[in-house]
């Protein structure tokens, strides 16, 4: 058995018995700055979807990175909205 897959384990049996709990400060101060994450990408995907509008051809467009920073942006929504689920499976 390797070594992470105990840890899980064990993990696992302490969230089953209730001894593993993560503080609601953290979990909240987790869920303030993911969120702000999300809007700080959807900032910068506006700014590079400008860019882009104002190259206007003249400069190879940035399309790759916004897709990019539009995918990063979802997947930090998602664990935001993973961890609060954990939230409140806690309460």
């Amino acid at each position: 058995m390797s070594d992470n897959t105990f840890i899980t384990q064990v993990m696992d049996r302490l969230k089953d018995k209730g001894v593993l709990m993560i503080p609601d400060d953290f979990i909240d101060q987790l869920i303030i700055t993911l969120h702000a994450n999300v809007t700080i990408i959807n900032t910068m995907t506006k700014i590079a979807e400008l860019q882009n509008q104002l190259q206007a051809g003249s400069l190879p467009k940035v399309d790759r990175q916004v897709n990019s920073l539009k995918e990063l942006s979802k997947n930090i929504a998602e664990i935001a909205f993973n961890v609060e689920d954990v939230r409140n499976d806690q309460r």
